[in-house]
């Protein structure tokens, strides 16, 4: 099914839908958003990513008149809409139209966009090739990307299928779209610092804190490449193992026991 596009105040087909031209998403990149699942037509997490959204909008300092009442009433609507067994939807907020370019008007543009969504594989693990690099406002849901696709053709000729972002002052902080985890001595250890607290990455937390010791903190590069595993998590990829860093295999190119369990742990939390 082709899903109509949210647009301010209605529903429009996807082929009639439209950015202004001086929308400042588009000029600036001034913007945020958000990504959840709409599995058999029941929202995932939906309160959760409805408050970071709303967080991540005052943040960036965007003004808006959305509630986290009409947002949940317009998702719900679509759900009940829904003919797909899983839908991913994101939601974008930017400042909205801007005369000279980078004043915002004040008021902000929202955007809704459904799409039929299928998950990775769980057992394909995926490879990730590490930089240098902190996100300003990691905290922010933001627009900005530009770093990892700006390196992505390189990330890409190494085989590799997303960036892992340290410093050395600061260590480990996530990948371009999801937190990282490693284990070590079934122990398992998680970034504090420079990321976004991810809806995912706070539900497989609180189920594996009931079976395992959990240390939230600050890790090196070193640390995860000498884990017994490491895994990623988001909604687009639930729980994921990194089969290599920078080429060098972590568990054998395999996925570990600790990151299966706590993906069947998470899809059964979800139903």
């Amino acid at each position: 099914m082709d899903y109509p596009i949210y647009h301010n105040n209605s529903w429009v087909p996807a082929e009639k839908a439209f950015v202004p031209m001086k929308d400042l998403g588009l000029l600036r990149g001034y913007g945020i958003f958000d990504f959840f699942r709409i599995m058999n037509g029941r929202p995932i997490f939906l309160s959760d990513h409805l408050d970071r959204f709303l967080s991540s909008a005052s943040k960036m300092g965007i003004q808006h008149s959305y509630t986290k009442d009409i947002l949940s009433q317009l998702i719900l609507g679509l759900a009940s809409t829904s003919q797909d067994p899983c839908l991913g939807v994101k939601m974008i907020l930017t400042g909205g139209l801007s005369l000279d370019g980078f004043n915002p008007s004040g008021t902000a543009n929202l955007y809704i966009l459904p799409a039929v969504f299928s998950f990775a594989d769980p057992e394909r693990g995926m490879h990730l090739k590490s930089f240098d690099f902190q996100r300003e406002m990691a905290d922010i849901k933001s627009l900005n990307y530009a770093f990892a696709i700006r390196h992505w053709a390189e990330v890409k000729a190494q085989a590799c299928d997303d960036v892992l972002f340290y410093t050395e002052a600061h260590g480990v902080s996530e990948a371009s779209r999801s937190n990282l985890f490693f284990v070590k001595n079934q122990v398992i250890h998680t970034p504090s610092h420079f990321i976004l607290e991810g809806i995912t990455r706070k539900h497989v937390l609180a189920l594996a804190e009931k079976q395992y010791e959990i240390r939230v903190g600050s890790y090196s590069l070193g640390d995860f490449l000498s884990a017994d595993e490491v895994f990623t998590t988001g909604s687009t990829k639930r729980v994921l193992p990194i089969f290599s860093i920078d080429q060098q295999p972590i568990h054998q190119g395999t996925r570990g026991p600790v990151t299966k369990h706590l993906y069947d742990m998470l899809v059964s939390h979800e139903g």
